[in-house]
C-alpha cells in the first residue's frame, strides 16, 4: 500500500472484525425479508382457500387478503432500507479496503473511504428512500402476489354463487355487504393497482453492479 493509505496492523484486525459484524447484520436482515415475503404468500394461500372453499364466502375475503399483503410489503420495505444500509458499508470496504489487500496495485475507488466510513458510523442514514425500497420489493416479489389476487378476485366474483351470464353482473356482485356499491369497489381496485404500477415504474432503475458513491449505493 502507498504511505498515505497505510493502516496499522491492529486497525486492519479491527476492520476485519467489523466487516464480519456487518456481514452478519446484512445476512440477518436479508433473512428477515424472506420472512415477510413468506408471510404474504401463506396469507394469500389461506385467504384464497377460504374464499374459493364455498360460494357463501364473499369476495371481500380477497380484498382483505390484499390489505394484509400491502401491510407486509410496507414492513418489508422498511426492513430492506436497513439491509441496504449494511450492504452499503460492506460494498465500501470491499471496493476500497479488501481490494487493496488482495492486490496493492489496485487503487481504491474512493481514496477518502476511511473518512466516509467514519462519518457513516457517526451519523448513519438510509441510502435509499422508503419509496425506492417499496418499489424494489414490489417489483421483485409482491407484484406477482397482487396480480394473482386481482385475477382471483375477478374469478370469485364471476363464478360465485353461479357463473355470470353478462359482464354487467360484475358491478352488482362487486358490492361489499350492500354498503359499498360495486362500481366504487372496482374504481378503488383500479386506482390501487394503478398506483402500485406507477410506483414500480417510477422507482425502476437499471441495475448491473453495485458501486458505492457518496451517500448511497449506485447501481449502474
Amino acid at each position: 500500500m502507498e504511505s498515505e493509505n497505510f493502516i496499522p496492523p491492529e486497525n486492519i484486525t479491527a476492520i476485519c472484525h467489523y466487516y464480519r459484524g456487518e456481514m452478519d447484520r446484512a445476512n440477518t436482515w436479508r433473512s428477515r425479508l424472506d420472512v415477510t415475503t413468506n408471510w404474504a404468500i401463506v396469507t394469500t394461500g389461506a385467504f384464497l382457500s377460504v374464499s374459493f372453499g364455498s360460494p357463501k364466502f364473499p369476495h371481500f375475503v380477497i380484498i382483505l387478503a390484499t390489505i394484509f399483503v400491502l401491510f407486509f410489503l410496507i414492513i418489508e420495505s422498511r426492513r430492506y432500507m436497513y439491509f441496504d444500509l449494511w450492504r452499503w458499508r460492506i460494498a465500501l470496504l470491499n471496493e476500497n479496503f479488501f481490494s487493496q489487500l488482495v492486490s496493492n496495485k489496485v487503487k481504491p475507488l474512493h481514496p477518502d473511504w476511511p473518512e466516509m466510513l467514519s462519518s457513516e458510523l457517526r451519523n448513519s442514514r438510509f441510502k435509499i428512500s422508503f419509496m425506492e425500497a417499496f418499489g424494489r420489493r414490489l417489483r421483485r416479489n409482491y407484484s406477482f402476489i397482487f396480480v394473482l389476487l386481482a385475477i382471483c378476485w375477478f374469478v370469485k366474483v364471476a363464478i360465485h354463487p353461479t357463473p355470470i351470464a353478462d359482464i354487467s353482473e360484475i358491478y352488482v356482485r362487486a358490492t361489499v355487504f350492500d354498503l359499498v356499491p360495486g362500481i366504487v369497489v372496482i374504481i378503488c381496485g383500479l386506482l390501487f393497482n394503478g398506483t402500485l404500477i406507477a410506483i414500480a415504474s417510477a422507482t425502476y432503475k437499471k441495475k448491473r453492479k453495485v458501486e458505492v458513491q457518496i451517500g448511497r449505493i449506485h447501481q449502474s
